[in-house]
């Protein structure tokens, strides 16, 4: 018996899977030059597409240790005079979740063009039951040299990865990063991208299509509490740009961010005591808007960070700062998210858009 997903597939070739081509293709690992992967900052030393390393200096949480084999936020850049474009991946599941598509938990997209200046081309098409596809991204296109930024799936990940390129077709370094700079974003499941539509819509890697340099992002849905150990690990991140914290909505309590806020701080400045840093606090939920206990709770955590960040300030740690997340969705909050927490992608653009000038200006670029 045909299920419905697939009747309605079959309504539309438009909606259908890709059929596996390996025949017509020239495959390239991405962990090979002249590949540059990004928002892994421990892929030289474990070779895996992980965020944490496989063996921390600090103890993490189980939760905190799976989240980080997700690849939200990772990114592989290159130049192809390629005609045509493909991926073939192995994930660690197949699509799981009610509330995010399965172009954004299991799926990669593509851009072309260079930061600043890249469009949108395609996703990945597959069966939800598997666990590993292969999937035509561009084919057809005029054989001339492209810049290609694909965004790895946000909440599975990934065992392998391969690129398939027209046979006899250059492959050649991305150029588009100004600096060897990263910017490294600490927080909850908003951070980590849902629930965005695809990975390319969650607002770390829409900010990444803004800026000549490499985004990494510490997205842990659910488990991001400020814990120490997470700080230790970030800290030893090389060649950071700034560190954004936007870790509220999962802090299990006031008292417990009051506490781990300044401690947080104060850890990662005992190694960068320059670098500018970015508290972000929680932004708005739908149901605020008939629960004032909930608003209340929110004004009163937005609070303390601003108190927290302006007294670091007076103690002479001047590169801080303090963003209102209540503002960040707009005025039509209420229509920017998928379950009345997480943003949808309209949520995510409105984000991007109102932390571009913020991130512009302490970056200064």
């Amino acid at each position: 018996m045909e299920t419905t997903a697939n009747s309605n597939q079959n309504l539309d070739v438009n909606l259908q899977p890709d059929a596996p081509r390996s025949d017509q293709w020239e495959w390239h690992s991405p962990l090979a030059a002249p590949f540059r992967i990004t928002g892994l900052p421990w892929l030289e030393q474990d070779g895996l597409y992980r965020r944490l390393p496989l063996h921390p200096s600090h103890p993490i949480r189980s939760e905190v240790d799976r989240l980080a084999n997700f690849t939200t936020g990772v990114q592989v850049r290159f130049q192809t005079d390629s005609p045509k474009l493909a991926v073939r991946i192995a994930l660690a599941d197949k699509a799981t979740m009610y509330q995010m598509p399965a172009t954004a938990q299991c799926g990669v997209d593509c851009y072309i063009g260079s930061a600043g200046e890249q469009q949108y081309i395609n996703t990945t098409r597959f069966e939800l039951a598997q666990a590993e596809y292969e999937s035509v991204l561009f084919e057809a296109f005029s054989m001339e040299m492209r810049e290609v930024t694909l965004n790895l799936p946000l909440y599975q990940g990934v065992k392998e990865l391969w690129i398939g390129t027209a046979p006899h077709s250059s492959v050649a370094e991305f150029q588009g990063f100004s600096s060897d700079k990263k910017v490294l974003l600490y927080g909850t499941s908003i951070t980590h991208g849902a629930c965005a539509s695809r990975p390319g819509m969650a607002y770390p890697n829409q900010l990444s299509r803004m800026f000549p340099l490499e985004f990494v992002s510490l997205g842990f849905s659910g488990n991001a509490q400020g814990e120490p150990e997470l700080a230790y690990l970030i800290r030893q991140i090389n060649d950071p740009a700034m560190l954004v914290l936007d870790y509220e909505g999962n802090t299990p309590s006031t008292d417990h961010l009051a506490q781990s806020l300044p401690t947080f701080i104060r850890i990662y400045r005992e190694v960068h005591p320059n670098i500018p840093i970015l508290v972000i606090s929680q932004i708005r939920f739908a149901k605020e808007a008939f629960d004032d206990e909930l608003r209340q709770r929110r004004e009163a955590r937005k609070a303390l960070q601003r108190g927290i960040v302006e007294r670091l300030i007076q103690e002479g740690d001047a590169p801080i700062y303090f963003c209102d997340g209540s503002e960040l969705l707009g005025p039509d909050y209420q229509e920017c998210t998928t379950d009345g927490i997480h943003p949808s992608d309209l949520g995510y653009k409105h984000m991007a858009e109102r932390l571009r000038p913020v991130f512009m200006q302490l970056l200064q670029i």
